[in-house]
Formats: C-alpha cells, sequence, structure tokens
C-alpha cells in the first residue's frame, strides 16, 4: 500500500490552495501512517474507497461542519417530521432573516442520537463535524471511545487538522466488516454504511450515491487500481 501524497490531493480535485483545504490535507499527510497502523488500513482498495466518501462527506475538505443555513422549504424537505411549517418559516433562512440555525440543530437533533432534548444544546452541539460528519452525542461519545480524544467535552477536535484524518479513519473502519466489502469493491455496502449506518440494496436509499461513485473513480484512476 502507497502513502497518500499531495498530488493525490491536487488531482482529485482538493483545492490545496485554499489556506483551510490545505491544513486539513497537511494533517492527513503528517498523521496518515499512524492512522492507518492504528486501524489497520492495509491495501490501496482500502485507501480509494476511504478518501471516496471523505471527499464526498466533507465536500473535499471545504465542509468540516454541517452548514444548517437552512430556508424554510428545505427544512420541510430534510426533516419533515421535526418541523412544522410555522417552526420552518420562523427559524429557516428568508429575504427577512438569516436562519437561526442553533434552534435548527435543537430540533433537528434534538432527543436522538443520543442528544437531549431541546431547550438543550445537543442538537447543535453535536451536527455533523469532520471528514466522515459525525453526528450526535452517541456518535462522538463512540468515537471518543475508538480515538482515545474527549470528543463529547472538546468536539472542535474533529476538525483540528492534527486529528481529523485519525477521527475519520477510526470512524470509517469502526463500520462492521467495511475493509472487506472495501476488498469487494462493493461500493454500495461501503456508502450505505457510511450515510446510513446499516446496509441497504437500493442506491437511491444513499445519500449522493453517484456523487461517491464518481469520487471513488477518480480515486482509483489516481492509485492506477
Amino acid at each position: 500500500m502507497r502513502l497518500l501524497l499531495l498530488s493525490d490531493f491536487q488531482a482529485t480535485g482538493w483545492h490545496v490552495d485554499d489556506a483551510s483545504v490545505r491544513a486539513q490535507v497537511d494533517g492527513i499527510l503528517a498523521t496518515q501512517e499512524d492512522a492507518f497502523t492504528r486501524y489497520a488500513i492495509t491495501l490501496d482498495i482500502h485507501v480509494v474507497h476511504l478518501m471516496a466518501q471523505l471527499s464526498h462527506e466533507s465536500g473535499e475538505g471545504t465542509e468540516m461542519i454541517e452548514s444548517l443555513n437552512y430556508k424554510p422549504s428545505s427544512l420541510l424537505h430534510q426533516w419533515p417530521s421535526h418541523f412544522t411549517p410555522a417552526q420552518a418559516l420562523q427559524y429557516g433562512r428568508t429575504v427577512d432573516h438569516p436562519a437561526d440555525q442553533k434552534m435548527i440543530g435543537e430540533i433537528a437533533y434534538g432527543g436522538r442520537m443520543g442528544n437531549a432534548k431541546a431547550p438543550s444544546t445537543d442538537g447543535y452541539d453535536f451536527r455533523g463535524r469532520g471528514f466522515i460528519q459525525t453526528t450526535g452525542r452517541a456518535g462522538y461519545a463512540a468515537l471518543a471511545t475508538r480515538t482515545g480524544l474527549d470528543l463529547v467535552a472538546h468536539p472542535e477536535l474533529l476538525v483540528d487538522p492534527n486529528h481529523a484524518f485519525d477521527c475519520a479513519v477510526a470512524e470509517f473502519t469502526g463500520y462492521p466488516h467495511v475493509l472487506a466489502y472495501c476488498e469487494s469493491d462493493n461500493l454500495l455496502a461501503v456508502s450505505s454504511l457510511i450515510n446510513l449506518g446499516h446496509l441497504t440494496s437500493n442506491p437511491n436509499h444513499v445519500i449522493g450515491y453517484q456523487e461517491r461513485a464518481a469520487q471513488l473513480r477518480v480515486w482509483k484512476q489516481q492509485f492506477g487500481i
């Protein structure tokens, strides 16, 4: 297995001329050997599937923290059982006011995924972060156990370039049999675990499946697979 190079990110569309993206890429390059060793990433096919998912989930390093800047119609589409039309209009982005992202997070995620219900700020505090968009207090706590980092008290570590890649590889490899699915080149299985947390036989159930497939093609080409 070969390690990632700066040229891999340049060739696959990561905007390494952007300072924040370059910081994340430099973090990956500096921490990858330890992360790969720690979480048993041993084959090129592991790396390309990992990077395809990370590239999609993080917008190639540009979307490391989930944006909740939704307009009302998008809130109702994304979380139809969580927002009433009145709440969507009150908290969503309109021409009259910006989105109240804190309240959106509390309503969208509060009371599930290990989060306390609103008015707790858990829903907002534990919104998606990192290369795989870890979400929910329970998700942060599980990843904290796996990495040894106190991500519940310090959720910002998920986007710290010194720790972000380790967190991402830890979460990726924490899904059951994910490396075996990489080895059998089963993109649907890998994608459904990352996106849904469970397997599905229908790619339409996976958000962004075609984009994930496109990322995998790009990374395979870069690694000569």
